[in-house]
């Protein structure tokens, strides 16, 4: 037997580069407690229930973890009152309190099964609406007393609880312990065995995120209740094959069957794949209420993919759209489409670099809000794009990639056309990696750009700067941290003298911004040097205790994350 799918479960994510700034924190508002009191009387004399049961929801977020501790002590009412606040959001991280809390709720469920649906008394599935399962591999290893990497005897034993107990009981209390679970995420880089996704078809969910879903195998998970719909109307998808497959189409099948179960009420599809994976429909799709569209990394070998979202009848209601254009299969369907009238927001998006590549179908769409574009060489958004672009009216958010390490200043001049943005995102050169190669000249930049006088964000990615001593260089700027040899500099060991290099570069950031927040009035936020920046009566107010690259926010302010 192959134990590859719970050893991966025992590997850490790795961390990235800080992206703190403006990070979506979900706060889940509890339900009201008539809903999750389930009919049951108020039998409670405390003063709290005298009050509108519209009020409690009010009151309850001011109360603490001890606060409602305390509360859950009092009768049996003020303890569902505080569940509703506990529960209203759970993860599952494989920690002894997320087991507790599974085997709870699985006893719910049975209870349920056995009594058509009723409990004798308040519960804990009422209260949960967000449903997160995300092993932690430090309470894996806990668990299952594995100090090091895992061996077959360990494996073995974490295979047995994990899909034979722990998973059979998540399984139950979606299907039948959360009666008002809106929002299912399932994100164990792991298989989802078959028994926990024929549970989804019995849950109320409205969201379902399965995330890094590995398969080693064609066809290994067969979904169950053929022809049943699912609910859902939001969907993030993201099916990758075991890296011990030797097929190309182990993850096609699944797909299918998971789209074709909720393509009836699906109104939004974020859709990760595998780079060597084939997909296919078999014969085309209907998704008629979808309007958030975003395909990443998707192999296709026939059409049917792409005619399922892009029907040919103009019946599309696509709103946003997000699509990577690495294959030519993708580039040449794009072509055949025309305009998506109702199109506000598109982000086309490929590692390489495109070479010649054909810009008809945003030529076709100059109803476009919203524009998200990388990499471009300067010719082509010189000589191409750009000139359709400055011709577009309803243009307010613009985002651009250069190729090379500099931007001409012809392109500057075609974007300063485009008077109706409100927000701008320019990078160049390196992408990714520690090296970076933009030089950015805030000089022409200011000077071209000033007639953009609507624009409220400006944000600079990859940018950096040389060293008024001209070591090192600007490659190793970020890096190296050298000071000016006119900087005072006292006795402090290396991780002082880092502090005074990220002092300096604050403080000359924070120059740089003075002069975009004059030149543009109507400025409100501007990232440059990997600060954040706002403002406050004309001077520049910096927004992060240290330097951020606010990839996150940038992607959802400028449409990348749909």
């Amino acid at each position: 037997m192959e134990y590859n799918e719970i050893e991966s479960l025992f590997v850490p994510t790795l961390a990235g580069p800080k992206d703190e700034y403006g990070k979506n924190r979900v706060v889940t508002r509890p339900l009201f407690f008539d809903r999750v009191n389930e009919g049951f009387p108020i039998t409670s004399t405390t003063p709290l229930f005298r009050l509108p049961i519209e009020l409690l929801n009010d009151i309850t977020t001011y109360l603490g973890a001890e606060d409602l501790k305390s509360l859950a002590l009092v009768d049996r009412d003020c303890r569902q009152l505080a569940r509703s606040v506990q529960f209203c959001a759970v993860t599952l991280d494989y920690s002894s309190r997320g087991h507790s809390l599974i085997a709870a709720l699985h006893e719910e469920a049975q209870e349920r099964s056995v009594n058509n649906g009723c409990l004798p008394q308040p519960s804990i599935g009422t209260c949960v609406r967000r449903f997160l399962v995300a092993t932690e591999p430090g309470h894996l290893s806990e668990a299952h007393n594995v100090a090091e990497r895992p061996d077959l005897e360990d494996l073995r034993e974490v295979w047995d609880r994990y899909f034979g107990v722990y998973t059979v009981q998540i399984a139950s209390a979606i299907a039948g312990a959360l009666p008002n679970l809106e929002e299912l995420s399932l994100q164990d880089r792991t298989v989802a065995p078959e028994h926990l996704l024929g549970a989804i078809p019995a849950s109320p969910i409205r969201t379902l995120k399965l995330g890094r879903i590995a398969l080693a195998v064609d066809d290994p998970i067969s979904i169950p209740s053929e022809g049943t719909r699912w609910g859902v109307e939001s969907l993030e998808l993201e099916v990758i094959r075991d890296l011990n497959s030797p097929s190309s189409r182990c993850t096609a099948n699944f797909c299918k069957s998971v789209l074709e179960a909720t393509s009836q009420n699906l109104e939004r599809l974020v859709w990760r794949g595998h780079f060597g994976d084939q997909q296919s429909f078999g014969q085309p799709i209907s998704f008629p209420k979808l309007r958030t569209l975003s395909l990443s990394l998707i192999s296709i070998s026939d059409d049917t993919v792409l005619d399922s979202f892009f029907p040919t009848n103009d019946t599309s209601a696509l709103r946003a759209l997000s699509i990577d254009t690495r294959t030519e299969r993708v580039r040449t369907f794009l072509l055949t489409l025309g305009q998506i009238k109702t199109l506000q927001s598109l982000h086309c998006h490929s590692f390489a670099v495109i070479r010649d590549p054909d810009v008809s179908f945003i030529a076709s769409n100059p109803q476009l809000k919203s524009l998200a574009l990388s990499p471009y060489t300067n010719e082509l958004l010189t000589t191409t794009l750009l000139p359709t672009l400055a011709k577009f009216t309803s243009l307010t958010s613009l985002s651009l990639i250069f190729e090379c390490p500099f931007i001409d200043p012809s392109a500057l001049t075609y974007i300063s056309k485009i008077k109706s943005l409100t927000q701008l995102w320019l990078s160049a050169g390196k992408q990714s990696g520690w090296a970076v190669d933009w030089e950015i000249d805030h000089d022409t930049l200011l000077a071209m750009l000033s007639p953009l006088q609507g624009l409220r964000r400006i944000a600079f990615t990859r940018d950096t700067y040389r060293s008024k001593d001209g070591v090192p260089p600007i490659e190793y700027y970020y890096e190296y941290r050298v000071l000016p040899t006119e900087t005072p500099l006292p006795e402090l060991g290396e991780d002082g003298l880092d502090a005074v290099w990220e002092e300096w570069h604050r403080d000359r950031m924070v120059d740089v911004a003075r002069r975009y927040f004059g030149a543009f009035t109507r400025l409100r936020w501007l990232h440059v040097g990997k600060y954040p920046m706002g403002v406050m009566d004309g001077e520049p107010v910096v927004e992060s205790g240290t330097r951020d690259g606010c990839e996150g926010v940038l992607r959802r302010w400028w449409g990348l994350d749909l």
